[in-house]
């Protein structure tokens, strides 16, 4: 007698449920911060590289960091949630726009968000995690049950490791979204 243990639909649902952001922008901009207040959300974790932040800057630029200070203004707690492995890069940038965050966040596995959660005593359940990323933004919000947000990268420019994983995320948004 063979016993299925993992059978398709089991997969298909796993990629559905983890890798399928809620939403997709172009830019964080074009994100609707409207409708985001309105569902009740507070917190916005907020990746750093190729999301604010392309690999070759070293500061936001002037939209970027408009569109923080339009996210402050609008009541959001806007946390810097960066797998950036350069303590310097992450805190110059949360020195220049005057918010919290971590660097080495280790994506998409789940401690970071929890620590800056218990750190500065944020809901989760009133949170949204923004990225360029599928399987470690949206992946690490989706794990939480967090509302996913996906933004095009700002780098175009990137490793052929980089490009391997940007076109599996591509099949899995056309599949599952």
């Amino acid at each position: 007698m063979a016993f299925n243990l993992i059978t398709r639909s089991d997969i298909y649902y796993f990629l559905k449920e983890l890798c399928a952001p809620k939403e997709s922008c172009d830019y964080v901009w074009d994100i609707n911060l409207d409708s985001l207040r309105e569902q009740g959300y507070s917190v916005l974790f907020v990746d750093l590289d190729s999301t604010l932040l392309s690999y070759d800057q070293r500061f936001l630029s002037l939209k970027h960091l408009n569109w923080v200070q339009t996210c402050k203004e609008y009541g959001f707690k806007v946390v810097i949630l960066s797998n950036n492995r350069s303590r310097r890069r992450v805190k110059r940038v949360l020195e220049q726009i005057q918010c919290d965050g971590m660097y080495m966040a280790c994506k998409p596995f789940t401690f970071g968000i929890h620590y800056l959660a218990r750190l500065y005593n944020l809901d989760l359940s009133k949170s949204v995690v923004i990225g360029d990323q599928v399987f470690k933004d949206v992946v690490v919000g989706n794990w939480l049950k967090l509302y996913t947000v996906l933004v095009k990268p700002l780098d175009i420019k990137q490793s052929f490791l980089f490009r391997m994983q940007k076109e599996l995320e591509y099949i899995i948004l056309r599949t599952f979204c």
